[in-house]
């Protein structure tokens, strides 16, 4: 059923799904952050494609999840998520409703709950992000019913 679905996918029967290809999927085009997740699944062959939807599986670990929503997060992919990601991110999500001073407040209070007290640091590492989770469920939000074909 995958490797169908992938195959529609790919227009130009290329081995590969493009961005562009992607954002044709109606449930993922109505999704604000959805050029950030194109830009994920880029020019994925097939393994690639079943290896990032894995993602979304009730079956996926918590951990496999919070790689993908720190993934999501972390967007000049530098493996930390700065200040200037948390606030493109904030700013794809709310658009022009919020005011600079509420987008900024907004990063500022992320970065004080998510990196550690005693810590210099400036950004979040996938470690800290993790420690943050650490006993929230968030299988829930990531697991997607995969509809028929």
């Amino acid at each position: 059923m995958l490797y169908k679905r992938f195959r529609e996918l790919d227009k130009g029967h290329k081995g590969y799904i493009s961005s562009d290809e992607l954002l044709n999927v109606p449930e993922l085009s109505l999704n604000p952050l959805a050029k950030r997740m194109a830009h994920l699944f880029e020019n994925v062959n097939f393994n690639d494609f079943v290896a990032t939807l894995a993602n979304f599986s009730d079956r996926s670990t918590q951990d496999e999840k919070l790689r993908f929503m720190f993934a999501m997060h972390d967007t000049d992919g530098d493996n930390y998520i700065s200040k200037e990601d948390l606030d493109h991110t904030v700013r794809t999500l709310c658009g022009s409703n919020l005011t600079e001073a509420e987008v900024a407040s907004i990063v500022k209070k992320v970065m004080m709950e998510v990196v550690p007290k005693n810590s210099s640091k400036d950004v979040i590492s996938f470690e800290d992000f993790q420690s943050f989770f650490c006993g929230m469920n968030v299988d829930p939000k990531l697991n997607v019913k995969v509809p028929e074909f």
